[in-house]
């Protein structure tokens, strides 16, 4: 039964590659992804998603590659689709860039006729996919914020943030800096990783000591981009 994962439904051929190489791929590829999004985590404001997305797509990438190795029909099929894919879908998140990835992946396998390869392909990694999210993988750090305020451009706002987020953060970064609507004030944007004891409260209260009324914005929420 195993080895009619590799056989074509559709004529006598068998897959140019063994099980020992696809399971070699498979480890391979999942072990690069949970090492790219290991690294990736690293003192990154982050999305649980797009640390998912990081570790299962290059299992889908290499899945892709042993279907169109050495075929060059299938490979303008596969660069076709993915145009498609790029320039006629709507914009979404990482998480439906995946799932649309793992159709395509499976798409391509089935339209191969390597059927049992597309369905133990599809139920292995939502498998994994399932795990990842019972069991909290790339859940966002409890501790990381992303702060913006508004500023007076006349005053030494630089000294006095630095001495507020000091005391309250292990680490603070400076992530951007732009004229505001209003005239003479400067918008900040800053990434903290609080100490453990800090709250929110006592951030804000410290802000709200220093800023009075001036609008002020405390996130748990990492910055979603436009672009992957």
């Amino acid at each position: 039964m195993f080895s009619d994962l590799f056989n074509n439904v559709f004529s006598q051929t068998q897959a140019h590659f063994s099980p020992s190489t696809l399971f070699l791929a498979f480890l391979t590829s999942l072990g690069l992804g949970l090492l790219l999004a290991v690294a990736y985590k690293h003192k990154t404001f982050y999305t649980k998603e797009f640390v998912i997305t990081l570790t299962l797509l290059p299992s889908l990438i290499a899945i892709i590659i042993l279907m169109v190795n050495g075929n060059l029909g299938t490979s303008v099929a596969v660069a076709g689709t993915f145009s498609l894919i790029r320039f006629r879908s709507a914009a979404g998140g990482a998480k439906e860039l995946l799932a649309i990835f793992m159709a395509t992946a499976s798409g391509i396998a089935v339209g191969m006729g390597y059927l049992f390869l597309a369905i133990a392909f599809t139920v292995f990694l939502s498998a994994l996919l399932f795990l990842f999210e019972q069991f909290g993988f790339g859940a966002v750090s409890q501790t990381k914020r992303r702060l913006s305020l508004l500023v007076a451009d006349k005053e030494d706002y630089e000294t006095k943030l630095d001495s507020i987020l000091s005391s309250l953060c292990r680490e603070s970064e400076c992530l951007s800096l732009k004229s505001a609507k209003k005239q003479d004030y400067v918008e900040l944007e800053y990434l903290l990783d609080l100490k453990s004891k800090t709250t929110d409260k006592m951030l804000m209260d410290s802000l709200r000591a220093y800023k009075g009324n001036q609008e002020i914005t405390i996130s748990k929420v990492a910055k979603k981009k436009k672009v992957l």
